[in-house]
């Protein structure tokens, strides 16, 4: 079989860089995988650069942006059978300066949330926002997990368009606070999602908060706990083509979706061809008897 192809995204000045040392770990990886890798560095995001491509890796852009042009091409090729992996860190878009909320949150219900996630450390009862992952759910990527280590990760809201895959319960979120330059406790202490996906159409969707997993660092990177098993989950995922019932029933939920904003919108235009037949009338009898509105008003005045 051909290899398959696996674009890593780097025009939006991307941290995941797998030409530099910090993610060289990764780059062995993907080659072990039998996947051919490319890199786009300069170009924006079209049809034409996705053409060919099977896998999509926009890895934590900083002070850039997507445009419309730019998404609308990202998830054609999800829908038509392309995977993507979406990865930020802490603070996310609003730290980060970019929108990947854009595209994960508008299309695929999942959201980046401007926070730090973070837990006591029992050693020495400090803040730590390196955690220790335990809880997984049922999933192709977490098979055989025991323990994944995040570091610095911001923490994901999903609806039901999407699920996830793991998260903290012993932790909370810290968010950044711009008129006091620092960092402030959130008082909700609901478990943390850091990992979560979706199907979409024939393609499939990761979004992680945690660029640091791909990492080469000594105590948060790939080779820590079961980070490395975790990765190649993904893209062992990734290759596994959507099942045609999936496929089916996203098409049908879709339709019903379309069904009922068609209602909805048909209920406007109703309203709106109701409000004018009322003018249409009110216009007409004042044309027809512009004395009588006059007196009528005589008399309310009076």
């Amino acid at each position: 079989m051909p290899k398959k192809t696996v674009l890593i995204d780097l025009s939006h000045n991307e941290m995941l860089n797998i030409q530099e040392e910090e993610f060289s770990e990764f780059f062995e990886l993907l080659k072990s995988l039998n996947l051919k890798i490319r890199t786009n560095e300069n170009n924006n995001i079209t049809e034409k650069q996705l053409q060919g491509i099977d896998i999509l890796i926009i890895g934590n852009p900083i002070d850039n942006f997507f445009s419309s042009i730019e998404i609308k091409s990202i998830i054609d090729f999800v829908r038509e059978g392309g995977s993507l992996l979406l990865v930020s860190d802490y603070g996310a878009d609003y730290l980060q300066k970019t929108n990947l909320n854009d595209i994960s949150g508008k299309y695929f219900g999942i959201y980046f949330q401007k926070n730090i996630v973070k837990k006591y450390n029992k050693i020495n009862q400090n803040c730590d926002s390196i955690l220790t992952i335990q809880n997984f759910e049922d999933h192709s990527t977490t098979n055989q997990l025991r323990d994944v280590i995040l570091g610095g990760s911001c923490s994901l809201v999903i609806n039901k368009n999407s699920k996830p895959l793991f998260y903290s319960k012993e932790s909370w979120t810290e968010v950044y606070n711009d008129l006091e330059n620092k960092w402030s406790k959130d008082e909700d202490n609901q478990p943390q999602i850091m990992a979560a996906y979706t199907e979409y159409g024939r393609g499939k969707v990761i979004a992680l908060g945690d660029i640091d997993i791909f990492s080469n660092h000594l105590n948060i990177g790939l080779s820590l706990l079961d980070n490395h098993k975790f990765v190649v989950n993904i893209f062992s995922w990734f290759l596994e083509p959507v099942k045609e019932n999936d496929v089916l029933g996203w098409v049908l939920n879709q339709l019903g979706r379309m069904q009922n904003e068609i209602k909805e919108m048909n209920n406007k235009i109703s309203n709106l061809i109701e409000t004018s037949t009322v003018l249409e009338k009110r216009i007409s009898r004042l044309e027809e008897n512009p004395e009588q509105e006059k007196s009528k008003k005589k008399i309310v005045s009076i």
